[in-house]
């Protein structure tokens, strides 16, 4: 049964390969993007739909492993062992005080 899936993921990733390579065959117009003040060079149609669809994949990826959220993750360990490291200097220093020091 493993075999058969391996099968279908390369005859999927094959297919997919086809159908770009005859998409960017077909549609070679050279059109230049601008956003706001950043004017790219004319490359073709087929090139920026491509890159799209290959940064909008890899962008997914990274979020669908929760790598953002990890990170997060870490940040929040880091802020709370710092404030847990102060509670316990500041629980330390009103162990060492006397009742005379409260007065």
């Amino acid at each position: 049964m493993r075999k058969l899936g391996n099968v279908f993921s390369g005859l999927f990733l094959v297919l997919v390969f086809i159908a770009s390579i005859s998409f960017s065959y077909f549609n070679t117009t050279e059109v230049s993007i601008s956003l706001g003040s950043i004017e790219f060079s004319p490359l073709p149609v087929s090139v920026w739909i491509i890159g799209a669809f290959v940064s909008g994949g890899t962008l997914g990826l990274l979020l669908g492993l929760g790598l953002v959220k990890q990170l997060k993750s870490r940040a929040e360990i880091r802020r709370l062992n710092k404030k847990l490291t102060e509670s316990q200097q500041e629980v330390s220093q009103l162990r060492s005080m006397t009742l005379k020091d409260l007065e």
